[in-house]
């Protein structure tokens, strides 16, 4: 598994993300890929002058999604045939404006140094998670 991060708080350059009614389209968002089902996303800025994004004659019975206004279109394929197809903007994880998802930490001349010094509030943490009842 590979783990990214993603800044927050920026202008995204090509406008809303979700071309859609989607709620959050306004927010930074994240589509997490079945890696185990072998699912891979073509994602296609095309041409002005595109009427259909660049998928191979095989696959063009695939679904087209539409990402950032309209602006890139999105098209995923599973090489599991027991992966389920689900609306791409139920898959999407807002990144942004989401209680769970904190924003990157600003930084620090020495993060090794900073880790260090966070050990007792992160253990005072964990320790006050444990007393109360949370989502877990």
């Amino acid at each position: 598994q590979a783990a990214v991060k993603a800044g927050l708080n920026y202008e995204n350059p090509g406008g809303s993300l979700v071309h859609s009614s989607f709620d959050e389209s306004h927010n930074a968002v994240r589509l997490d890929l079945d890696d185990l089902g072998g699912e891979i996303a073509l994602l296609d800025w095309g041409y002005a002058s595109d009427a259909e994004p660049a998928i191979s004659p095989p696959n063009r019975n695939l679904q087209v999604e539409k990402l950032m206004n309209g602006s890139v279109n999105v098209v995923l394929l599973r090489q599991s045939t027991n992966a389920q197809t689900n609306q791409l903007s139920k898959r999407l994880t807002l990144l942004e404006n989401n209680e769970f998802i904190k924003p990157l930490l600003d930084d620090v001349k020495d993060p090794v140094l900073a880790d260090i010094r966070d050990i007792p509030r992160i253990c005072n943490d964990i320790q006050q998670d444990w007393r109360t009842v949370g989502l877990n």
